[in-house]
């Protein structure tokens, strides 16, 4: 497993591209099919992902004609997991760390306000034409877990696990359909 250390956490301090390092570590894609996901300028996604590349947090894996235009497809160096099993913990500083981790949080709150933005632009057909809802498990929860040794590691194993079989359900399902959804999950403190 690659690791993650201090200029790459740096790097990774912006929301947007901790998104584009998300996406690709699902599949690899374009800066045109990044764009058109997060809602960004093509000019934008390729500043961000241009700068994951320099970074060696992405890599380019090919490239295809499309009429006059070279598209290059870029994929993560690593697969997504959870931040503390690719990151050197000893060699970056808790500050860094949290910078990470408001990043993480920011590409969350992205994801989810442009999912809360659709819900509102469609709430008449997704909540009142029965037949006309997405097909997709909708839904949201959460979980409140006290802060002990046991509690920390059950879960740790339980998100490990959600994770692989995750990542096993992205695999099996092409992802060419415009229409999609997001599942996501973040562990924050509590109190």
């Amino acid at each position: 497993m690659k690791t993650i250390g201090l200029e790459q956490i740096k790097v990774l301090s912006d929301p947007n591209r901790l998104a584009i390092l998300s996406l690709l570590s699902a599949k690899e894609m374009t800066t045109t099919q990044i764009s058109h996901l997060l809602g960004m300028s093509i000019q934008n996604t390729q500043y961000h992902a241009k700068r994951l590349l320099e970074a060696e947090l992405i890599v380019q894996t090919r490239t295809d004609l499309v009429g006059n235009l070279v598209e290059k497809y870029y994929k993560s160096v690593f697969e997504p997991g959870m931040i503390s099993q690719v990151t050197d913990e000893e060699s970056v500083e808790i500050s860094e760390r949290i910078n990470l981790v408001f990043a993480a949080m920011g590409a969350i709150k992205g994801i989810l306000n442009r999912g809360i933005k659709l819900l509102d632009e469609k709430r008449d057909t997704y909540f009142a034409k029965v037949k006309e809802r997405p097909r997709y498990p909708f839904g949201a929860n959460y979980v409140i877990l006290p802060d002990t040794e046991k509690s920390n590691a059950d879960a740790e194993a339980f998100i490990l696990e959600m994770d692989k079989k995750l990542k096993e359900l992205v695999g099996r399902h092409p992802q060419d359909k415009k229409e999609k959804f997001a599942l996501l999950y973040a562990v924050f403190p509590y109190q």
